[in-house]
């Protein structure tokens, strides 16, 4: 069964989360082009890894990072979530997720002309409100020339936005929020231990705190985002 090459459809769907104008996400667009399905990810059938054939996954390895995420509209009968990690050793994971209404055509049918549209961070530059909620957005000078931190309260997510290579890096909620924690020192472990009151109390962090805390983040984690 594997290796195999991505079926047309499943090109399409990766592709639309993956700007072309956007060199890198060029970058993993031409790759994923020229890879070929060689094994299943440890959630079966919609996970899967990319690479050249003759390599395989090591599942006993957890994820990588998210690199890009969006979800196509179909018809409103289908929803389709698509997630890809970002790159190690050469192989690329990959998932497809359904989300099915009655009445829907398979996945594997489906057409460009039949989408009605597509959220996904990868298509978010500086100036557009949060692509899922229509929302406003925190940003956040890191190096202002060159990164800046995306805070969307109303989707409870976290974005590093580079200007030259026109990624948004998903950043870990749990895990930059440990980090802000250590920058204010703060020791109330119910603070600390509960990393959803960050976007409750969003307003109360200045733009050097949460700038600092992502900082200590990138060098703990060990991301080189910067």
């Amino acid at each position: 069964m594997y290796p195999r090459n991505l079926t047309g459809k499943e090109k399409d769907l990766l592709n639309l989360i993956l700007p072309e104008n956007k060199p890198g996400y060029k970058v993993y667009r031409d790759k994923i082009n020229f890879s070929v399905v060689v094994g299943e990810g440890r959630f079966g059938e919609g996970n899967y890894f990319l690479g050249k054939s003759g390599t395989f996954p090591d599942l006993s390895f957890p994820s990588t990072p998210v690199f890009a995420l969006g979800t196509v509209y179909v018809t409103n009968a289908v929803n389709i979530d698509i997630i890809i990690h970002e790159e190690d050793d050469n192989l690329i994971e990959v998932e497809f997720g359904v989300d099915i209404n009655e009445n829907h055509p398979f996945y594997d049918e489906i057409s460009s002309n039949m989408i009605i549209k597509l959220n996904s961070y990868s298509r978010w530059v500086p100036g557009m409100k949060s692509p899922f909620s229509d929302t406003e957005v925190k940003i956040v000078g890191i190096k202002p020339e060159e990164y800046l931190l995306a805070i969307s309260g109303e989707e409870k997510k976290i974005w590093l936005h580079s200007k030259y290579s026109g990624v948004n890096h998903l950043i870990p909620v749990t895990n930059y929020y440990n980090s802000l924690m250590l920058f204010r020192n703060e020791r109330n472990t119910e603070k600390v231990l509960n990393p959803n009151l960050f976007f409750d109390n969003l307003g109360t962090f200045n733009d050097n705190e949460l700038a600092s805390a992502f900082i200590i983040y990138n060098q703990y984690m060990r991301r080189k985002l910067l």
